[in-house]
């Protein structure tokens, strides 16, 4: 009767279904990857910051001392100075793998008769795709853009026009010489020429008359001085001379130039660090960042409990993410950041699985 009893029930066990144990294992230097297996990492959020700043230099004139005595004006620049000013700051984001979340699968050593096989599907960076998926082309790998923006300056020149202009002027020297004869005295004139630099009062006294001719010349050209009809070339001529005069003027009030910096910054958030600044100026203020959750993922164990057949996945927390200039809030954007989700697993058994590689989520899973 015991005997019997004792085949019926290893009977039973034999015809009872074994399936095969995968083992998951986080990978560290100590870890032992001589058995069969599969190395899967869950990605991180790269965050990238294109960052356009607008500098303003202000440059003194070459003869801006002598503004005041020609041209009666006390507003212009005196010294050389700079300033910043925030453009634009462009955020987008990309898919990296964390390396603090790479995970080692261990096939089983034993496999049943009757399992099926088993394929896994990975990205190029070595993020799960799809888990026995049906079909060759499974769920779709969104593509992260990173977008690359490039500003055109049309800056002006350091110099100052009409600065480096003919610098020599001529000098005419009377000498007088006096001739006694007898109780007569005579006087020759004897002219002497020759040639020295200009001073710069020289220079300002020639720059104001050429303001002043200008401006007499527009005045002319505007009022029909001429009573010529020069029909729409004389816009051409008028801006032309506008041009001149203001390149003149720029010679006693100075000139502002401005040009285009562009930064690119790459910020991987962290879980203890909610803020951050990303870039200090030269004029003190700063460019940061504040990463504030939704906590979309507060409800979900901070910590899952490891099991045989089944494999770690990540839900990514949306975040709001603020860009501050000088501390004010620039600009805000929405994001999901995968390091600030949490982990789960997925069982393997009797099922096919879909996941997001940028994001490490869980996107579908079909029982059977």
């Amino acid at each position: 009767m015991k005997t019997k009893l004792l085949s019926i029930i290893i009977v039973l066990l034999i015809s009872i279904p074994v399936y095969s144990q995968y083992r998951i294992q986080k990978v560290n230097s100590s870890l032992n990857t001589s058995l069969d297996g599969i190395v899967y990492a869950l990605p991180q959020t790269v965050v990238r910051l294109d960052i356009s700043l607008r500098k303003t230099e202000r440059t003194p004139g070459p003869l801006a001392e002598y503004s005041s005595e020609y041209l009666g004006v006390n507003d212009y620049i005196k010294s050389k100075s700079y300033t910043y000013s925030l453009v634009d700051i462009v955020l987008t984001s990309f898919s990296e793998i964390d390396p603090e979340q790479i995970y080692y699968l261990q096939f089983p050593t034993q496999k049943s008769k009757d399992e099926v096989e088993s394929s896994f599907r990975l990205s190029d960076m070595g993020t799960l795709i799809s888990y026995n998926a049906a079909g060759p082309e499974g769920p779709r790998q969104t593509s992260s853009s990173i977008i690359n923006q490039t500003y055109k300056v049309y800056n002006e020149r350091p110099g100052f026009d009409y600065n480096a202009a003919y610098n020599r002027k001529k000098v005419v020297d009377t000498i007088i010489r006096k001739i006694n004869i007898d109780t007569i005295t005579i006087d020759r004139f004897v002219f002497r020429t020759s040639w020295a630099n200009l001073s710069k009062k020289d220079k300002a006294n020639q720059a104001a008359l050429k303001i002043q001719n200008i401006r007499e010349q527009r005045f002319n050209l505007l009022s029909g001085f001429q009573e010529v009809n020069y029909g729409e070339s004389i816009v051409y001529m008028d801006d032309q001379l506008r041009k001149m005069e203001e390149a003149y003027l720029q010679l006693f009030l100075g000139k502002e130039t401005s040009s285009i910096e562009n930064y690119t910054v790459f910020i991987i958030p962290v879980e203890n660090e909610r803020a951050r600044t990303v870039l200090e100026i030269e004029n003190g203020k700063s460019v940061e960042i504040e990463f504030k959750p939704h906590g979309n993922t507060a409800l979900l164990p901070e910590k899952p409990l490891q099991k045989e057949n089944h494999l770690y996945y990540r839900v990514p927390e949306k975040t709001t993410v603020n860009l501050k200039y000088d501390g004010k809030l620039f600009k805000s954007v929405d994001l999901s950041i995968n390091q600030f989700g949490k982990l789960l697993m997925a069982p393997l058994d009797n099922a096919r699985l879909y996941f997001d590689p940028n994001s490490g989520n869980l996107l579908k899973m079909v029982r059977r």
